[in-house]
C-alpha cells in the first residue's frame, strides 16, 4: 500500500478513498468505502485515456460484460460510471494474497493442497463459461486466496467464446507463460485456453516455477509453441492430467468438467483446512494488517466535507504491500481492458516512445525491436565461441559477443536469450559497449564505428570507412568517442560524435595522428583518455580538446588497458605492473603509484578492470605466443585504494578476459578458450555460473 498524497482523490462517487493501492497502465486502484462502511476497490481511468477515440464504449461494454458474470469466485461490479469527467468502476474487495505471493512466501504447496486449489479454480471457470465468456488471463497474480477460499478475478480481457479481438485492440492479450498457443497467434481462443492456463498455474503452484520458465516476454512465447513443459518436480499422479492441460492441440486438452471430476466439485469448508499452517499464518498477517489500517481511519474521525477543508495528513502502512492491491483484484491495466493482467509481465511500451534521444532509460531486456527476436534460441548458448562480454548499465543483461558475428543479450541471473543483434561489418576482437542508458550497443570494426537501438532496430554507422579501434559513451550517454586507428593519411585521432544528431564534434589528435588501444571517458566526462600508435596515453580536456597528459613506455594492448579511476587520476599498464597515473602531477616526471604482484607473474600486463564496490582492480597477465602458437595467461587482484596484491589462492586461473557488474555483485569471464562464460564471485573468484 502507498501512503495517501495529496493528488489522490478523497471520494470517488459514493465511495470515501481510504488509500492509494497501485497503478497500473490505465488507472489508479484504490480501497474505498461506501457510506455503510463497506469496502470496495475503486479503479478510477487516468485522465489521459479518457479522450482516446472509442475508449468510453469499450469501457462501457466490458464493465456491462463483468456484470454479467460474477458470483462462484468471480468479482460483482458494486457501482461504475463510464460517462464522468473520470470514468471508474467499484468491484468486491478480496482480502487475501495472489496464488504468486502466497507460493513466493510460503513455497511450493502439497499435492493435497493443490488439488483443492485446482477443483474450485476448475468451478469458477465452469461458471465463467457457462456464461459464454472465457478469462484469457488466469494466472497465479489473477488469483487470491481468501479465507473464504480462492478467487479469480480480473476479467478486463475476457471475450464471449470464439471471438477473435477487435480491430482497435491489440491482438497481444494475455501473460506470457500462461497464454495458450492459438492465443500467441492471435486465434479465436475458446475454453480450451482457459485450460492450458489452469494447468500451467498448478504446475506454478506445485513447483514454484512455471511450466515454461520465465524471462523476456518473447523467450517464453517461444517456449509455449516450439518448447516441452517443464513438469519436474509435479507428482507422478497429477503429470498426466497437467501435461494433457498443456498440449499445444486445443482439441487434445481436457475439458473444465473433465478437470472438475478429477479434482471434486468445490467444496464450501474453509480453507483454513486445506491449506499448509505456514500459508493460513500469512493470511492471518493479511488480516491484521488490514484491521489496523481501517482502524487508522476510522480513528481520524474525518468526514468528506470535512476532509476538503485540510490537507491530508493520513498514511496507512501495510506490511503486505502487495495484500491490499492484490485483494482488490487488480492489477496493472492492460490495453486490451481496464482489468488487464497482473504484475507478472507490464504491457509494452507504445512503440514510438520507446527510444529517442530524450529517453532517460531503456530496459534492454525489455521489448527489443522485432528483428532482434525474431529467431532466438530461447537458452543462451555461445555456438562457436566468444569474443567479448559486457554488462548492461543496469547490471540485468549480459551482452556477449559471439564469433558468429552476433551480440547475444542474455538474461544471465535467469539463463534466458533475449535478443541477437547481427553485427555490420568486421569487428573482430572488437570490443561492445552498452550505453549509460541502456538504450544502444556500438562497437569499432575496420568499416567505421556501428551503433544500434535494441529498441527500434536503427542502426548508425560513423566514421564510416575508417579502421575504428575502440569506442567508448559519454558519462550522460550522449556522445561517443571512436578512435581512428587509419593508417593511410594523417587523419587519424580520437572522434567524438553527437548520437543525436550525427554530428561530428571534436577531433583529438596525438603526434602520431593515430589513436591505437581503448579509449575511455573519466566518471563526470570532463577527461577523455586513449593511447596512441606507440602506446603512449594521451589525456585530453573535454571542453577545451588540449590535451593535458602524456605518458610514454607503455605496452601497446589488442584490449581496453586504461580506465580512469576518477577525474584526477587513471590507471595504465606497465609491462609488469599497472600504474595509477595523476593527470595533474606536481613533477611533471613523476610516473605514479605501481601495483607490483606478490609473486611475478608470466608475461606482461594486458588488460585491467575495476571494481569500485569492492575496491579491487583485477589484472591480465599474458606471454608472446610460443612457436605452437599457445600462450600462458596469469591474473592478479589488487587493492585500489592501497596497491595491495589481495589474489585469492585458486586453483587454476582466475579469471581471462572479464568485466564487473555495475555493482561489483558479480564478474562475466570468458575463458581463454572462448568457449565458456564463467560467473565469478568477485572476491573468492569462485565460479557461480557457467554458459557454454
Amino acid at each position: 500500500m502507498h501512503p495517501s498524497a495529496a493528488e489522490d482523490p478523497r471520494t470517488i462517487g459514493p465511495y470515501r478513498i481510504v488509500t492509494h493501492l497501485g497503478s497500473g497502465g490505465m488507472g489508479h486502484v484504490y480501497l474505498g468505502l461506501d457510506i455503510e462502511n463497506r469496502p470496495a476497490a475503486i479503479k478510477m481511468v487516468r485522465p489521459e485515456y479518457v479522450y482516446e477515440p472509442g475508449f468510453r464504449e469499450r469501457f462501457a461494454r466490458e464493465v456491462h460484460q463483468a456484470r454479467g458474470v460474477s458470483g462462484s469466485g468471480l468479482p460483482r461490479i458494486l457501482d461504475a460510471d463510464t460517462t464522468g469527467p473520470s470514468p471508474w468502476l467499484a468491484t468486491d474487495f478480496f482480502l487475501g494474497p495472489s496464488l504468486r505471493d502466497l507460493v513466493g512466501r510460503v513455497g511450493p504447496l502439497p499435492e493435497p493442497t493443490v488439488r483443492r486449489l485446482g477443483g474450485s479454480i476448475a468451478g469458477s471457470l465452469a461458471h465463467l463459461h457457462s456464461t459464454g465468456v472465457v478469462h484469457r488471463d488466469l494466472k497465479p497474480g489473477n488469483v487470491l486466496i481468501t479465507t473464504d477460499g480462492p478467487r479469480v478475478i480480473d476479467l478486463g480481457i475476457s471475450r464471449p467464446i470464439g471471438d477473435a479481438p477487435d480491430g482497435d485492440e491489440e491482438e497481444f492479450a494475455g501473460t506470457p507463460g500462461y497464454m495458450a498457443p492459438e492465443t500467441i497467434r492471435g486465434e479465436a481462443t475458446g475454453p480450451a485456453a482457459d485450460v492450458f492456463a489452469l494447468g500451467a498455474l498448478l504446475v506454478f503452484s506445485l513447483t514454484g516455477d512455471g511450466p515454461f520458465g520465465d524471462g523476456h516476454p518473447s523467450s517464453v512465447l517461444y517456449r509455449i509453441e516450439h518448447g516441452s513443459p517443464d513438469l519436474n518436480g509435479v507428482p507422478a499422479s497429477l503429470r498426466g492430467l497437467l501435461a494433457a492441460c498443456l498440449d499445444k492441440d486445443p482439441g487434445h486438452r481436457p475439458t473444465i468438467g473433465h478437470i472438475l471430476r478429477v479434482f471434486g466439485e468445490p467444496s464450501p469448508s474453509t480453507v483454513r483446512s486445506w491449506l499448509p499452517q505456514t500459508a493460513v499464518a500469512v493470511l492471518d498477517g493479511y488480516e491484521h494488517e488490514h484491521r489496523a489500517a481501517l482502524h487508522a481511519f476510522h480513528e481520524s474521525g474525518l468526514h468528506p466535507e470535512q476532509e476538503r477543508e485540510r490537507p491530508r495528513r493520513r498514511t496507512l502502512v501495510l506490511a503486505g504491500i502487495t495484500a491490499l492491491s492484490l485483494a482488490a483484484g487488480l492489477g496493472a491495466w492492460a490495453v486490451g481492458g481496464p482489468f488487464g493482467p497482473g504484475g507478472e509481465a507490464p504491457a509494452p511500451a507504445p512503440r514510438e516512445e520507446a527510444f529517442g534521444s530524450d529517453r532517460a532509460d531503456c530496459d534492454p531486456g525489455v521489448h527489443p525491436a522485432d528483428e532482434y527476436v525474431d529467431s532466438i534460441d530461447p537458452e543462451p548458448t555461445l555456438g562457436e565461441g566468444a569474443v567479448s562480454v559486457r554488462f548492461s548499465a543496469d547490471g540485468s543483461v549480459l551482452a556477449v559477443h559471439l564469433k558468429s558475428g552476433v551480440v547475444a543479450l542474455w538474461d544471465w541471473e535467469r539463463r534466458v536469450s533475449l535478443a541477437e543483434i547481427p553485427l555490420e561489418g568486421d569487428a573482430p576482437f572488437r570490443e561492445i559497449e552498452f550505453s549509460p542508458n541502456g538504450c544502444l550497443i556500438a562497437h569499432g570494426s575496420e568499416s567505421g564505428a556501428h551503433v544500434y537501438s535494441l529498441e527500434t532496430g536503427e542502426h548508425t554507422v560513423h566514421l564510416e570507412g575508417r579502421n575504428v579501434r575502440s569506442v567508448a559513451f559519454s558519462p550522460d550517454g550522449t556522445t561517443l568517442a571512436m578512435t581512428d586507428r587509419t593508417f593511410e593519411d594523417l587523419n587519424g585521432g580520437v572522434y567524438t560524435v553527437d548520437l543525436a544528431t550525427g554530428e561530428d564534434i571534436t577531433r583529438f589528435v596525438t603526434r602520431t595522428r593515430m589513436a591505437l588501444g581503448g579509449v575511455a571517458y573519466s566518471p563526470k566526462g570532463t577527461r577523455l583518455a586513449a593511447q596512441d600508435g606507440t602506446g603512449a596515453l594521451r589525456v585530453w580536456d573535454t571542453e577545451s580538446g588540449e590535451e593535458i597528459r602524456g605518458v610514454t613506455g607503455l605496452p601497446v594492448s589488442s584490449w581496453r588497458s586504461l580506465d580512469f579511476f576518477d577525474e584526477d587520476r587513471i590507471f595504465v599498464l606497465r609491462e609488469d605492473a599497472p600504474l595509477l597515473v595523476d593527470i595533474d602531477p606536481i613533477d611533471p616526471e613523476e610516473g605514479g603509484l605501481y601495483f607490483p604482484a606478490d609473486e611475478a607473474p608470466e608475461g606482461n600486463t594486458a588488460k585491467l578492470a575495476m571494481n569500485i564496490t569492492h575496491d579491487l582492480l583485477y589484472v591480465l597477465y599474458m606471454t608472446d605466443q610460443d612457436e605452437e602458437g599457445m600462450t600462458v595467461l596469469e591474473s592478479r587482484v589488487f587493492d585500489l585504494r592501497t596497491g595491495v596484491d589481495r589474489t585469492p589462492d585458486v586453483e587454476g586461473l582466475g579469471f581471462a578476459l572479464l568485466d564487473v557488474h555495475p555493482e561489483g555483485e558479480v564478474l562475466a569471464d570468458l575463458t581463454p578458450e572462448l568457449n565458456e562464460i564463467r560467473l565469478l564471485d568477485p572476491i573468492s573468484l569462485d565460479t557461480i555460473d557457467t554458459f557454454e
